[in-house]
């Protein structure tokens, strides 16, 4: 009976603290609430935030599969309002943030930790534009992708005449030009669609794979680091603007916290994955350096086309790919 009552205090306390914050912030995810992304990331951020500030600051979490879950509307939940931070990533709905996602095409990035310090870097000169209306607290970007298959391949040729799920219009193309038969569709219809043979090969990294246990029914993985996937975390800039200065400071002083974080977790739970399909007795084929430069020269032709269509809405578009692929380099 003392515990229950000791139990009930605690709650009681608890809420009455939340009860008592000056300042409710509803942040909104497009992932579910025990992805790691959620249980890792955001909702240590937000602890954090809330004891800085001696719990003036309280957060409420919207995953996915509520009412403001939905990763289609995350940008313009937080653009308008509706939420005050929201977590998605660039690609959705696709051509949105077009000058961000020019870092997902094919062999640009290396590694995560090069590729989400160049964003940071890179966001007020070139990509700010992308997000009107919103203070960008993080860019973060996912280790590059492998290619997972039904049937064992060596190399990207062999995936002529595959029927390969695509992530992007960019990875699109180069499955185009390889003679590969891409199919676009979410992460969530890929296990489905594996299973009834809609798709025999995805181009996904290895922490999603994971996730969604792709290493189930794909049980040939060709490590050929392709493309990666950008994310952000936004706050509505009127939300941001109206809080007092010392509340702001702490919000601006956690972006090293959640570069840090992401950084680690993206290798994390590459590795994790990676282990577990070892594990499973699948097999695991790694490109090598000289033959993956290969491949990233045989698809600038392809890469140089992509820039070239965006350039007819971002006249920037060279110019942001090249500054890019320099800053990459400085942390590679």
């Amino acid at each position: 009976m003392k515990s229950i009552l000791l139990g009930a205090a605690v709650a009681l306390v608890a809420g009455n603290s939340a009860m008592a914050a000056e300042y409710e912030l509803k942040m909104s995810l497009m992932f579910p609430p025990t992805h790691f992304i959620t249980t890792r990331a955001m909702e240590p951020w937000a602890k954090m935030i809330e004891e800085k500030t001696g719990g003036r600051v309280h957060f409420t979490i919207f995953s996915a599969g509520s009412a403001l879950g939905d990763a289609t509307k995350q940008f313009d939940q937080v653009r308008t309002g509706v939420v005050d931070v929201a977590v998605s990533i660039p690609a959705i709905p696709r051509g949105r943030h077009p000058r961000t996602t020019l870092m997902e095409l094919p062999f640009t990035i290396k590694t995560s930790a090069a590729g989400t310090k160049a964003l940071m870097e890179l966001y007020d000169k070139y990509l700010k534009a992308d997000y009107p209306g919103a203070v960008m607290l993080n860019m973060t970007i996912t280790e590059p992708s492998a290619v997972h298959t039904r049937n064992p391949i060596t190399d990207l040729d062999q995936l002529k005449g595959v029927r390969t799920r695509a992530p992007t219009p960019s990875v699109t193309a180069m499955l185009n030009a390889i003679g590969a038969t891409p199919v676009g569709m979410p992460p969530t219809q890929i296990y489905e669609s594996a299973e009834r043979g809609v798709i025999d090969g995805n181009v996904m990294p290895w922490g999603p794979v994971g996730a969604f246990k792709i290493y189930e029914i794909f049980k040939n993985h060709l490590n050929a680091r392709i493309d990666a996937v950008a994310m952000y975390t936004l706050m509505n800039e009127n939300r941001y603007k109206s809080l007092p200065p010392d509340i702001r400071k702490v919000i601006d002083d956690s972006r090293p916290f959640l570069v840090d974080i992401w950084t680690k977790l993206w290798k994390e739970t590459d590795d994790a994955a990676i282990e577990t399909a070892r594990k499973a007795g699948n097999k695991i084929v790694d490109l090598k350096d000289a033959r993956r430069e290969e491949w990233r020269a045989k698809m600038k032709p392809v890469v140089d086309q992509y820039i070239e269509e965006q350039s007819k809405t971002v006249p920037n578009s060279r110019e942001i790919y090249d500054a890019m692929v320099t800053t990459l380099k400085k942390y590679e």
